[in-house]
């Protein structure tokens, strides 16, 4: 049996009443637990998400309408973007600031911008 692949799109957001990802829609502690967990755990996560899915009216490709895609200044990895969004904050708006990308023209995906906080 092959591993039950993870549902992360990289829209890394936390809605602030449920703490479920706007994105893969796993709570706070199923993302935490995601690495540990068996296959028989983690497939039991990813046949809650639909129902989730539909709680929160947002189809299956998961992109918040409003968000823009982008891709990464550091990487190139496509990611989903909300800076524009004034009703979902952004995925990004829970890190601390970090020095722009060194063409400033677009912002870093979730793995990049993790690692550049651990190196500020």
């Amino acid at each position: 049996m092959s591993d039950v692949a993870s549902p992360c799109i990289n829209v890394c957001t936390l809605d602030p009443q449920t703490q479920v990802c706007l994105g893969c829609f796993r709570t706070i502690d199923e993302i935490a637990a995601w690495g540990g967990a068996s296959n028989a755990e983690r497939a039991a996560i990813v046949a809650q998400l639909p129902a989730r899915r539909e709680i929160f009216g947002r189809p299956s490709s998961a992109m918040p309408p409003e968000w823009q895609p982008e891709r990464c200044a550091n990487c190139g990895a496509q990611f989903a973007c909300g800076a524009n969004d004034a009703t979902t904050p952004c995925w990004c708006a829970s890190y601390p600031p970090v020095r722009p990308a060194d063409d400033a023209s677009s912002c870093l995906c979730p793995a990049c911008m993790a690692s550049a906080t651990r190196q500020a």
